[in-house]
C-alpha cells in the first residue's frame, strides 16, 4: 500500500514541489553565507596608502588620525560603485562636522578610464586615480566596489563588500558608533 502512494500522481507532485522548495531555500542561504565572510585586516592597523587625485595633490590615510575614515575602492568600469560613492557622499554631507573623512582609491588599472568616471562623479571627497599596484592586495580587496572603516586610531574596524541601496543605512549606523567613540 505504501509503494502504491509514492508511485501515485499526487505523491510525484508533492515531491516535486519538495524538490523545488529546498532548492529555492539553498539558492537563498548562498548569498547569506557570502554576506557574513570574515574580512580578516579587521581589528588591525589599516595600511598606509599614499595615492594621487585627480588635481594631481597626494593623499595619504595616516594624515587622518584622529578622524573616522572610509576607504572606498571603486574601478571606472563598475556601475554599482557610482551607487556607493553617491551613498557616502550623502553620509559625508551629514557627518563630516563630526570627524568623517571619505577617501576613494581606484583599483581599475586603465588610468584614461578611471579619470573619465572621476570626472562624472560629482562628489565632496578625493577620488584617488593613481594608486600603487599592491593597494587591493594590502587592503584584502577581492571585489568592488568594496569599503573599509577605520577608527580614529587608525584600526580597521569594518569592511563591505559590494553596495546595495539598503547597505547605506548599514554604513550610517556603523559610522555613527565609530564617530561617538
Amino acid at each position: 500500500m505504501i509503494a502504491s502512494l509514492l508511485d501515485s500522481p499526487v505523491a510525484a507532485r508533492y515531491a516535486r514541489f519538495a524538490a523545488l522548495a529546498f532548492g529555492c531555500a539553498l539558492a537563498l542561504a548562498a548569498p547569506a553565507g557570502l554576506a557574513a565572510e570574515r574580512y580578516q585586516l579587521v581589528g588591525k592597523p589599516a595600511p598606509d596608502l599614499v595615492a594621487r587625485g585627480m588635481s594631481g595633490e597626494n593623499v595619504r590615510i595616516s594624515e587622518h588620525r584622529g578622524e573616522v575614515v572610509v576607504v572606498s575602492f571603486w574601478s571606472g568600469r563598475c556601475n554599482t560603485c557610482r551607487d556607493q560613492l553617491s551613498a557616502l557622499d550623502r553620509i559625508l554631507t551629514t557627518y563630516a562636522s563630526a570627524g568623517l573623512k571619505v577617501i576613494a582609491v581606484n583599483l581599475d588599472s586603465d588610468l584614461p578610464r578611471a579619470e573619465k568616471f572621476a570626472r562624472s562623479t560629482a562628489v565632496q571627497f578625493p577620488l584617488l586615480i593613481s594608486t600603487p599596484g599592491n593597494t587591493g592586495r594590502d587592503f584584502d580587496v577581492d571585489r568592488v566596489p568594496m569599503v573599509v572603516f577605520v577608527d580614529r586610531a587608525g584600526v580597521l574596524r569594518g569592511a563591505h563588500r559590494e553596495f546595495k541601496a539598503r547597505d547605506e543605512a548599514t554604513y550610517v549606523r556603523e559610522l555613527r558608533t565609530l564617530l561617538n567613540e
